[in-house]
């Protein structure tokens, strides 16, 4: 029996199987205890059912873009700002990796932004400039916020 074989007799299995397979090997390896079979259960059956309602434009989704500018926002307001908002940084660039929360300050975007992508190639990145509403302007003047 080669990789294979096994690796399509695995997906041939329903998705909750797939999930309890995939936890014992996990546990064998040593990288995590047990997944609860119930448990795995009910999120199987729910991420069907999401997927579902997808399908049968039951539910609207929300674009990736929306989602990730939104939490760009709240970790800047709720968690970074108090730290950074400093006379000597207003006006700078700020990047945000929404992700993790790590975050460069500097003069120039691409800059800042290439920075969290070193760390993480893939990096989901947010960015503004410090005490200002926008990072730039077309056509008109950023309005400063602090």
């Amino acid at each position: 029996m080669t990789i294979e074989n096994i690796e399509a007799e695995v997906m041939a299995l329903p998705k909750d199987s797939q999930a309890i397979l995939l936890s014992r090997l996990l546990k064998h390896l040593g990288q995590i205890s047990e997944i609860d079979p119930e448990a795995t259960s009910i999120w199987s059956e729910e991420a069907q059912m999401r997927d579902r309602e997808m399908d049968g434009d039951q539910v609207t989704g929300i674009p990736a873009e929306q989602v990730f500018d939104k939490r760009g926002k709240e970790l800047y307001e709720k968690v970074i700002r108090a730290q950074v908002e400093t006379p000597e940084n207003i006006g700078k660039i700020i990047s945000i990796n929404v992700e993790t929360g790590e975050y460069e300050i500097g003069e120039d975007l691409v800059v800042t932004s290439g920075k969290l992508q070193a760390k993480q190639a893939d990096a989901l990145i947010w960015a503004e400039r410090i005490g200002f509403d926008a990072v730039y302007a077309v056509g008109g003047t950023l309005v400063r916020t602090a």
